[in-house]
Parts: C-alpha cells; structure tokens; sequence
C-alpha cells in the first residue's frame, strides 16, 4: 500500500473550534433561558396586614362594638379552676371564685412554688378578660406556714366580673409598674 491510500478524504476542524462551538452553543441556551425565566409573571407578593387593619376586620367580623358572649358567673356556687404551671410542671393551684351575697371573692392556693426573696420579689396573681382585653391585680400571694402560697380578693360590691375567666399569677419586683410581668408561673381559666 501506498502512503496516499491512508490519506484522509474530509478534514476535520481542529479541537479548539469544536470546543468553542460548544461553548457558544451552551452560552446561547443558558441567555435564552434565563430571557424566559425572566419573562415570567413575578410572583404575587402577600399582603400583610398592620395591627390596625387587623383589628379593624376582626371588629367588621364581631358586628362593631358588641362584646363576645359572657358566661355568667354562678350565683353562690363556687366555680373552680386549675391552673397549672407555664414552664415548671411540679406547681399547681386551684383558683376558685364565687358571687353570693353581692359579693365576688376570688380565691388562689398554690403548691410547689420556689421560695423567693421576699425583699425583692412576690408572686402576683391576676384576673383577665379576653375581650376587650382588661387585667386586675387580685394581689400579692402570701406563703403559708405548710409551704403552700394563698390570697383572698374581694371584687368591688355588685361587680360580678363575669368576663374575667383567666387567672395568671406572675413573678413580680417589689417595685413593678401595676402591669402583669412577662415572668408566668401559673396560668388556667373558669
């Protein structure tokens, strides 16, 4: 055989041209996609509401000024509720009220509680109402001699606090500023 009949009959492109093709070819396609990536609709962003607008469709919802439903406190029954501690299992209290005699008395007998420095601080318990919302300091607990910490609160005379079914005792500075503190120890409702 002669060397011409190993002769190539088509040349080829050297491998840097083909290579460059390629290149070309996967920047074209990525410039394309990203044109139709951008094309799309953009996504509809949220509406979030403010505080006000909120309150201002839940009061549209409720019918404007009128109160929630109100569960009367039983006349001269007492009424019992357990409240439980927020971040410490092993305390616990009974919380009772009662209205006879047009008298309301709120009652709160807590066990298991941590000694505190009496000094500095004291455990306040606190009646709620949800809406519209109202909180009232029923007063300090006091320990007792077999370890348990109590209080008594007589309402004003008439005043049957219907609305007020949350209980909430706190732990609070000697000198705090009348406002339920952020400090939960207990919590429960009628």
């Amino acid at each position: 055989m002669t060397r011409d009949s190993y002769r190539r009959t088509s040349s080829s492109a050297p491998v840097w041209v083909t290579t460059g093709l390629m290149l070309l070819a996967l920047l074209f396609l990525f410039v394309v996609g990203v044109a139709i990536f951008r094309r799309a609709a953009p996504p509809e962003k949220e509406d979030i509401q403010s505080a006000d607008e909120i309150v201002s469709s839940l009061t549209q919802q409720t019918g404007g000024d009128r109160q929630m439903p109100v569960r009367e406190t039983p006349r001269g029954i007492p009424e019992t509720a357990e409240l439980l501690g927020v971040r410490d299992a092993n305390v616990s209290a009974t919380a009772k009220r009662v209205f006879e005699n047009s008298s309301f008395k709120h009652t709160v007998l807590a066990r298991g509680l941590p000694d505190i420095d009496a000094t500095r601080f004291q455990y306040q318990a606190w009646l709620i109402r949800s809406y519209p919302f109202e909180f009232i300091s029923t007063g300090s607990l006091v320990h007792n001699e077999d370890g348990s910490w109590g209080m008594l609160w007589i309402g004003e005379s008439g005043e049957t606090y219907d609305e007020f079914i949350q209980v909430l005792v706190t732990l609070e500075p000697k000198d705090y500023d009348e406002n339920p503190s952020a400090n939960q120890i207990l919590k429960g409702s009628f």
